[in-house]
């Protein structure tokens, strides 16, 4: 039976890095989707020179691709964004633009002036082309507009109506995809509810209700799920676990998936 492992985590900046990388490693994922993947001066690893994709990368074995669109202000080099990776032949990519914003300094993004600056960051959903045993395919990294607490706003519903059109004409030429992202937004929020009328949330009807760290995320008392595993048609679950592993401030989403409608052969 033709599988397909899928793991989407938001990797906090490459705090647990070490730990990261020991879990996905057990893991063998077929495709990773990830956010919060740094170079340089927004690193948590205590390495401000350090670019955890490429680290990622090596380590894991793994083709990939990167982009990251928030600049550090005063950093040359150092960015933050998301990536896509995978066992399989990487096609092409495509960059989506969701927002555009300036570069930041560190106490801006993460001090004082978090709550006025985060809700404006750039944000972009990064879409690989995978040439996969089972078929070519979409794998989606994307990180969803902040806001504290979550809710519904006008920026962010425009960002999901993006999002949602550009799947909706995957869904009309017969594209599979799978979108991993930490949304920022709970269930039964529009932003969740638009993404998913044109994709199978499963996260919905799962029984799993957080995937923030509760050990670690400063917020994760309240019990947010903001991480999530879309997909087309194409595919049904067969497995899907939330596990409770320190590997950063967010939980580790990990799906294993069987095709169902046939996928375009290279």
């Amino acid at each position: 039976m033709l599988k397909l492992k899928v793991i989407q985590i938001n990797i906090y900046k490459g705090k647990y890095l070490a730990q990261l990388i020991d879990f996905l490693n057990k893991e063998s994922p077929d495709v990773i989707t990830m956010q919060e993947v740094t170079v340089g001066g927004f690193n948590l690893t205590g390495d401000l020179s350090a670019n955890l994709f490429e680290i990622l990368k090596d380590k894991l074995k793994l083709n990939g691709v990167y982009h990251g669109d928030l600049e550090l202000t005063g950093s040359p080099g150092s960015t933050f964004g998301n990536a896509v990776f995978t066992k399989s032949k990487i096609k092409k990519s495509r960059v989506v633009t969701l927002k555009k914003f300036k570069s930041v300094t560190l106490d801006e993004l993460d001090g004082r002036s978090a709550n006025e600056i985060r809700p404006q960051i750039p944000r972009h959903m990064l879409d690989v082309l995978v040439d996969a045993p089972l078929g070519e395919l979409h794998a989606i990294s994307v990180h969803g507009a902040w806001t504290a607490p979550p809710a519904d706003t006008k920026e962010n519903l425009r960002q999901a109506k993006l999002i949602k059109d550009y799947l909706g004409q995957l869904n009309k030429n017969g594209e599979p995809f799978i979108l991993g992202g930490d949304l920022n937004m709970p269930p039964g929020t529009k932003v969740i509810e638009m993404i998913g009328s044109v994709s199978n949330n499963l996260m919905h009807g799962s029984g799993f209700t957080y995937s923030l760290n509760p050990k670690v995320h400063s917020i994760a008392p309240k019990n947010y799920l903001v991480d999530y595993i879309f997909t087309s048609e194409h595919f049904k679950v067969l497995s899907l676990d939330v596990p409770e592993v320190t590997v950063s401030d967010h939980l580790p989403v990990v799906a294993e998936l069987l095709p169902v409608i046939a996928t375009k052969q290279s």
